[in-house]
């Protein structure tokens, strides 16, 4: 009887460790769609053999618990695939935000407006005379004044839209990494108690993955959980202890980010949608908006030139048709027409009445080339050239880190 005793508790014991895989299984299908799920295996043991006088018997299995299958290293790889794919999305985003403002489909684009602008000094020299025509010129001058002005605010509203997600997105970096801490204490306290805890390590690797697609991070394992920095280095969790980062108003008016011990690292961070923020925020939209400035200040100054040459209709010579800011990084935003009178548009080249000599210059100033080596409307095509570049390069690569990463 104690023969059969022991094989039939041999058999129940492995009825319980199949019955404990099969929940396993049945686990692991449930839970295929499930975000930061990672399959268990079951893991068995063999029992100590029995010997009862010359017969030796098999002990069995017992079914020791489950355990995660788990690769770090393509965990890794996906944490590295997110945060660039999230720093593309985030560049691509404001880059289409900002190509509206450039787009000719409205007709309050700095390129129809240049030639609005060069179409109304032609209507002049045909009718020098004529003030409504001279109010014209006036007109199309204020027109691309406003353009420019339409075009450097949109600019400097994109980057205002992407200092704020700086902000937004250190508070969501703070958040999780508040939780990631708090599963490496939940844990290490599982371990110390012999138990796997492999839904709480998924939790934590579901939330180190959100943590990648905010900022560039660098992972590694440690006896008391994970330790995750910034790409520069800051801490940001170890072990059961998180740090945050900080904003502040910098002297150049955007939000600056500080880490734990209040140094600024802005510059440092990449990657993820805070990187992205800060690369758009800090060199891409800047760059667009020195070269709008370049071409403001330069359009203005070679028509103003081109008016001192000539005289108006009261035989005086020409005044200041436009007023720039003395600032050069607000000249597209400040520039406007200084003249109000029809009158003052210096059309003649030796003062006498219906002399309309001056139109010449007035006309080379908007189509001749300006000190920058290209012509008013060559100078904004390639600029228009290169924000649709920008954004093109960004939504390619947002489709190639969606490959890569799947």
């Amino acid at each position: 009887m104690g023969g059969l005793n022991a094989s039939l508790m041999v058999g129940i014991q492995a009825l319980e460790a199949t019955q404990g895989a099969l929940n396993a299984t049945s686990n692991n299908i449930a839970n295929a769609n499930t975000p930061g799920y990672t399959r268990e295996v079951a893991q068995f043991s063999e029992n100590a053999q029995t010997v009862s006088g010359s017969v030796v018997s098999g002990g069995g299995v017992t079914l020791d618990g489950l355990q995660s299958v788990r690769d770090e290293l393509l965990n890794l790889q996906i944490q590295q695939q997110t945060s660039q794919q999230s720093s593309a999305d985030a560049q691509s985003s404001t880059l289409q935000q900002i190509q509206t403002y450039f787009s000719s489909a409205g007709g309050g684009d700095i390129a129809t407006a240049l030639s609005g602008f060069s179409t109304s000094l032609s209507q002049l020299s045909a009718n020098p005379t004529s003030s409504a025509v001279r109010q014209g010129v006036l007109s199309s001058g204020q027109n691309l004044a406003n353009a420019f002005k339409s075009t450097a605010n949109g600019l400097t509203s994109a980057q205002t839209d992407a200092d704020g997600q700086v902000t937004q997105t250190v508070a969501q970096v703070n958040t999780l990494t508040k939780q990631i801490a708090q599963l490496n204490g939940q844990l290490s306290q599982l371990k110390a108690a012999g138990q796997v805890g492999g839904t709480v390590q998924d939790q934590r690797d579901e939330l180190v993955q959100q943590l990648s697609g905010l900022t560039g991070i660098s992972v590694t394992q440690s006896s008391d959980g994970e330790t995750i920095t910034t790409g520069n280095g800051a801490p940001l969790v170890m072990g059961g202890q998180s740090f945050s980062l900080q904003t502040t108003t910098g002297s150049d008016g955007m939000q600056h980010v500080l880490d734990s011990n209040g140094t600024d690292i802005t510059s440092s961070l990449t990657g993820g949608t805070l990187g992205g923020a800060i690369q758009v925020r800090d060199q891409v939209i800047p760059g667009f908006l020195s070269q709008l400035n370049t071409l403001a200040s330069q359009v203005a100054t070679s028509f103003n030139a081109a008016q001192a040459q000539g005289f108006d209709s009261n035989g005086k010579v020409g005044q200041s048709f436009f007023t720039i800011p003395a600032t050069a990084s607000e000249a597209a935003s400040g520039i406007s027409v200084a003249l109000t009178d029809p009158a003052s548009v210096a059309i003649s080249s030796d003062g006498s009445a219906g002399s309309n000599g001056n139109i010449t210059n007035l006309s080379a100033a908007l189509t001749n080339a300006l000190p920058s080596g290209m012509t008013p409307a060559a100078a904004y095509s390639s600029l228009v050239f290169q924000v649709g570049n920008s954004a093109r390069s960004e939504e390619r690569r947002v489709g190639k880190e969606c490959r890569s990463r799947w």
